[in-house]
C-alpha cells in the first residue's frame, strides 16, 4: 500500500489511464482528485493525517525506493527530469500548457536549463537544507527529512519552461521578465503533482519563493527557502557576481527582518 492510499486516495494501475505507456506514476487518480479541488490538493490535504500515515510509510518498500534521493541525488533528479516524465506531465496536466501559452514560455522543455544548475545550485541547496534542518533539531531518519531532500533537488525544474535568454540575461530584469522567472516554482509544482512523489514535496517546491507572501512556514519550508537564497547569493551567475559568506548572511538577515523567513534559523547555517 502506497502513501496516497493511506490518506484515502485509491491506487490505480497506470495502464488504466488513457492507455498511456509512458505514465511513470501509478497514482493517476491523485491528479484527478487534485483537479476536483480546483488545483489545490497540496494545500487542502490534511497534512497532520498525512504525517500520521507516514509513521508506517517510513518502513515500507515505497520509502526504500524513495531513498534514492538520499543515496544517489543526481540519479534521483534524472528520474524526474527526463522526456517521459515531462511529456507525461504536459499531457496529463492541462494547467502546464495554459501557463506556457498565457506567458509565452518555452513550448519545448529546455533540459539544459536544469542540467546546468544541478551541480552549481540544486546539489548545494540540498546539502545546505539538510544541514540546516538537522541543526534545527531534526533527525535524518525522519520522513520529513526525505521530503525536504527531494524538494531541494527538484525545486527549480520548472525553469525548463523559462526562456534561457531571460534566465541568463546580463543586467537588470524588467518587471515582466521577473514575473516570468517567478513562474518556475509553480511549474515545478505542476510537474511534480503528476508523479509518484508525495504531495508534500510538490507543496514545498511551490512555496520556496513565497518569502514575500507571509506564508506560515514549517521547518522544512524554512530550511529550503533559506538554503535556496543563501546558495543563490554565493553563486556566480551571468547577471551577478558571487557574494562571500558574510555578505550572503547579511542579505539573509535583512530579508528575515522584513518577514521573508524566521531570522533565528539563519544562525543555524553557522553550525
Amino acid at each position: 500500500m502506497g502513501f496516497l492510499e493511506r490518506i484515502g486516495l485509491k491506487k490505480v494501475d497506470s495502464k488504466g489511464v488513457q492507455n498511456n505507456a509512458n505514465v511513470t506514476s501509478p497514482y493517476k487518480n491523485y491528479f484527478e482528485f487534485h483537479n476536483s479541488k480546483q488545483g489545490n490538493l497540496a494545500y487542502n490535504v490534511d497534512l497532520s493525517k498525512a504525517l500520521e500515515a507516514n509513521k508506517k510509510f517510513a518502513t515500507s518498500v515505497d520509502f526504500n525506493e524513495a531513498n534514492l534521493a538520499l543515496i544517489q541525488p543526481i540519479r534521483f533528479i534524472r528520474k524526474y527530469v527526463n522526456e517521459a516524465t515531462i511529456n507525461n506531465a504536459i499531457k496529463n496536466n492541462p494547467r502546464i500548457s495554459k501557463i506556457i501559452k498565457e506567458n509565452n514560455l518555452n513550448i519545448e522543455f529546455n533540459y539544459e536549463n536544469v542540467n546546468s544548475i544541478i551541480m552549481s545550485h540544486l546539489i548545494p541547496t540540498c546539502k545546505t537544507a539538510q544541514r540546516l534542518y538537522c541543526n534545527m533539531g531534526h533527525d535524518k531518519k525522519e520522513i520529513t527529512y526525505l521530503y525536504l531532500t527531494q524538494a531541494a533537488l527538484l525545486h527549480d525544474i520548472g525553469k525548463g519552461f523559462i526562456p534561457s535568454e531571460i534566465l541568463n540575461k546580463r543586467g537588470k530584469l524588467t518587471l515582466k521578465e521577473r514575473a516570468t522567472i517567478e513562474l518556475h516554482n509553480l511549474l515545478s509544482y505542476e510537474i511534480l503533482i503528476t508523479t509518484d512523489l508525495n504531495p508534500i514535496v510538490a507543496k514545498l517546491t511551490h512555496e520556496h519563493h513565497d518569502y514575500e507572501k507571509n506564508v506560515k512556514r514549517n521547518h522544512e519550508n524554512q530550511a529550503l527557502t533559506i538554503s535556496d537564497v543563501y546558495c543563490a547569493l554565493k553563486e556566480d551567475r551571468p547577471y551577478k557576481k558571487p557574494l562571500n559568506d558574510i555578505c550572503a548572511k547579511i542579505v539573509l538577515y535583512d530579508m528575515g527582518t522584513k518577514g521573508s523567513f524566521d531570522s533565528q534559523y539563519i544562525s543555524y547555517l553557522n553550525i
